[in-house]
């Protein structure tokens, strides 16, 4: 396969649907903070996601599970309040296309709206109060709100990065410039972070390919910086992995590490804040007997193979560095 063949199909990647079996992702996302890194904060779940075809279009269901705070499960009164906010919310529906987006819109929301009012009953069977019922009346307006609720998903980092655009032109030399949006500062709408993103040729040993962002080193949002500090000082980074499959191109793990940092005069780093989201896919034994389809990118390993010539040398030793 040629060089140039092998780029076309990089270059035109698509999910896969058929045969493809609903996925379990562990999901950790930890909070360090100063210069010493002490971890501040830990949050962990469990998703699941299923996708199937209604008359041509993807329809995929979220469901996340297993909330637990700090390693413990939710047992402070605003953990409790927010784990039945969860469990009401998910399983969701939403649209997804064969290039991995999403229109964002919420096909599920009756249901959401009925769960909210069982969670509602179960918690005031063992808690009343005035600050409470207030609670209630906000997020009662919240949970019918339809609208409201499909923008409160971009403040989640799995909906940013499950659904970040991966499938996409990376020109002759598989990265191109781009932007990636992640809500890295909670409850607001993700910040903007441009870089490059590039799609590995060769697929790893545990049957997946790899797609990489790297953002440049960008000034830090205020939210960041400390009182009476320059602005100009301060930065802050951001480097993604995405481990997708070989056969259905879809997401297996997603690696995110975003970094807040100053600069001294000399150009040293101190690290301010750290966070770092993992994502993996439980049970991946099902790949072990599975095989490549013919038209796969990476069905030479992501090698090009030329005919040798009539002295039995191929054509351009080369070739495959690139």
């Amino acid at each position: 396969m040629s060089k140039k063949e092998i780029l076309r199909r990089l270059n035109t990647i698509r999910i896969k649907p058929s045969g493809l079996k609903p996925r379990k992702y562990g999901v950790s996302v930890k909070y360090f903070s100063g210069s010493e890194q002490i971890l501040s904060k830990r949050i962990d779940y469990e998703i699941t996601t299923d996708l199937q075809l209604d008359s041509h279009k993807g329809i995929l269901t979220i469901n996340k599970e297993n909330i637990s705070f700090n390693q413990h499960e939710p047992d402070g009164i605003n953990e409790i309040l927010g784990n039945s906010i969860s469990k009401a919310f998910y399983p969701i529906k939403t649209h997804l296309n064969e290039k991995g987006l999403t229109t964002n819109e919420i096909l599920n929301h009756e249901d959401i709206k009925q769960r909210w009012e069982k969670e509602k009953a179960i918690i005031l069977e063992k808690y009343t109060s005035k600050p409470l019922d207030d609670f209630f009346l906000a997020a009662d307006k919240k949970i019918n709100d339809k609208s409201g609720l499909e923008e409160n998903l971009q403040f989640d980092w799995f909906w940013n990065l499950f659904f970040h655009p991966k499938f996409i032109d990376y020109g002759e030399t598989r990265k191109t410039e781009t932007a990636m949006f992640l809500s890295v500062i909670p409850y607001q709408f993700p910040l903007r972070f441009s870089g490059v993103q590039s799609i590995n040729k060769i697929p790893t040993d545990y049957h997946s390919f790899v797609i990489e962002f790297e953002s440049k080193e960008e000034p830090a949002h205020s939210y960041f910086i400390p009182k009476n500090h320059d602005p100009s000082n301060y930065f802050m980074t951001l480097k993604i992995v995405f481990d997708l499959d070989l056969y259905h191109h879809f997401p297996m793990h997603i690696r995110a590490d975003f970094q807040v940092f100053s600069k001294d005069l000399l150009g040293n780093k101190n690290l301010i804040k750290k966070i770092k989201y993992t994502q993996f896919q439980q049970n991946t034994e099902e790949f072990k007997q599975m095989k490549l389809a013919w038209d796969s990118p990476f069905i030479t390993g992501g090698l090009v193979v030329s005919e040798p010539n009539k002295w039995g040398f191929y054509k351009n030793k080369y070739e495959n560095d690139w």
